[in-house]
């Protein structure tokens, strides 16, 4: 393969963004914010941020993630993080991408069992997605305005033929913890090195502004071109047991809408060559509970004993995040 080309040199102006995206958990302020602030917002301190959530007050069940009990939420803690935020409510989600979720569920990927909790979810995920990048575009277009104008000082004019303010861009999860330390500049496009999934890690992407808007601004737009080009038909050694069977019985079966995969073909299509980083994230559960065998396999997480030393420190009522392998 060939190597993406050099990442950008640190600008030595505040030209840089970070998206966060996704539900604010019950562990928000004393478990995914910390990180946040120690392993992104520390080593990208001139960071613009900002932040699309669903507006909930109880967290969502979710029994392949083994969540069967709901919590209550403080969607409040978002402006621990920014102002730049957007709350959007689910009936609003639910009109706006009706459609969608309609057409898309008719291609689910079998993989993730009987639809369509997790494929839902996805929709979500690319929905909050384009909203941060839609939240961001709209502030963008007004800096470029105070651009044109001269209101900018003289260091940033050499900026002025642009058609973007910001130059890189980092995508984030907001409810998960990040383990290390990421420095959105040392790539031009950068996914996780684990839970590829056939495809490509979906959880972060950091990289240049060109790259970043297709991550996160071509998903819809891409649906015609995937369906069109890029779903084949599952390899049988592909398949669930219960799919195998079915398929003895005449029943076809295609790759459809899985994440990480449709990602990968996003990137692909457009070119998009990524370098992979040692970047380790553990989603976070209800209970407080972190998936610590999310990065299995990847050096200095393989171990219990490893994945003891990154950061679980007590929260102000004494009690500590749980580790768990699920």
């Amino acid at each position: 393969m060939v190597p993406p080309p050099p990442a950008r040199a640190k600008p030595e102006t505040r030209n840089v963004h970070c998206f966060f995206f996704g539900l604010i958990k019950e562990s928000f302020s004393s478990i995914t914010l910390p990180s946040i602030q120690k392993n992104i917002l520390r080593i990208n301190p001139l960071c613009d941020i900002y932040l699309h959530v669903y507006n909930l007050t109880q967290a969502p069940t979710n029994e392949r993630n083994r969540e069967y009990h709901s919590s209550q939420l403080n969607v409040s803690e978002a402006f621990l993080l920014t102002n730049n935020v957007v709350f959007e409510v689910m009936e609003t989600f639910d009109r706006n991408r009706r459609e969608i979720l309609e057409r898309t569920r008719k291609k689910y990927s079998h993989n993730w069992g009987e639809c369509c909790g997790s494929h839902d979810n996805m929709i979500k995920q690319w929905n909050s997605i384009q909203g941060v990048w839609d939240l961001m575009h709209d502030s963008e277009l007004q800096l470029m305005e105070d651009k044109q104008s001269g209101r900018f000082p003289n260091h940033d004019r050499k900026h002025k033929e642009a058609n973007h303010y910001y130059e890189q861009v980092g995508l984030f999860r907001s409810d998960v913890f990040y383990t290390r330390p990421i420095d959105i500049f040392d790539s031009q496009a950068a996914v996780p090195n684990f839970a590829h999934h056939r495809g490509i890690n979906d959880r972060l992407f950091y990289g240049s502004y060109d790259n970043a808007k297709i991550w996160a601004s071509q998903r819809f737009a891409f649906v015609d071109i995937f369906e069109n080009k890029y779903i084949k038909p599952l390899e049988h050694q592909d398949l669930d047991a219960w799919s195998k069977i079915r398929k003895l019985f005449g029943a076809k079966f295609k790759d459809g809408y899985h994440s990480e995969s449709f990602l990968m073909n996003l990137l692909n299509h457009y070119g998009v060559r990524v370098d992979l980083r040692d970047h380790c994230v553990w989603r976070v559960r209800t209970g407080k509970r972190l998936l610590a065998n999310d990065c299995d396999g990847m050096m200095g997480f393989s171990t219990f004993e490893e994945v003891r030393k990154y950061g679980l420190e007590e929260d102000a009522d004494g009690t500590r995040p749980v580790l768990t392998l699920s």
